[in-house]
């Protein structure tokens, strides 16, 4: 080989090694931050539900005049009849992974609306920038013990 050459020695091998096996040990066990990241989105929807706003901050289509002379109890909240929707939402977790939502299949009519029914879409679930901000800094906080 003629020209210049960059050699790269690593001192303490052993110690970059031992971090980068106890990274990679963290990282397959994320279930104990997930958990944490299910509970701090159960907050976050409960507020949604407080404010009565999309994911993305965006108000949740009003309810037609029709519902409203029906209506007769929570007649100033969306998507809260008895109080019951809000209630039904889960997380279930893994080592690897996060499911966060409702069992309701009525909760998939507001998320995703139902036009044959005049149901506009009303969507609940879902990240803000600041719940995925929120995800981010768990799993870091995670990573970074190792």
């Amino acid at each position: 080989m003629s020209g210049a050459v960059v050699k790269i020695k690593i001192e303490g091998q052993e110690r970059v090694e031992a971090a980068l096996s106890g990274l990679a040990r963290r990282a397959a066990h994320l279930r104990p931050t997930l958990a944490d990241i299910g509970e701090y989105l159960m907050l976050a929807h409960q507020e949604r539900f407080d404010v009565q706003e999309s994911p993305e901050g965006e108000p949740w289509a009003p309810l037609s005049e029709r519902y409203l002379a029906r209506k007769k109890r929570n007649r100033d909240k969306i998507l809260v009849l008895d109080d019951v929707l809000a209630g039904t939402l889960r997380y279930q977790t893994t080592a690897s992974s996060l499911l966060f939502g409702t069992d309701r299949i009525y909760g998939a009519t507001h998320q995703f609306g139902r036009d044959e029914a005049g149901i506009p879409a009303r969507p609940f679930l879902g990240l803000s920038s600041s719940d995925e901000d929120e995800a981010a800094r768990l799993i870091l906080a995670h990573l970074a013990e190792a």
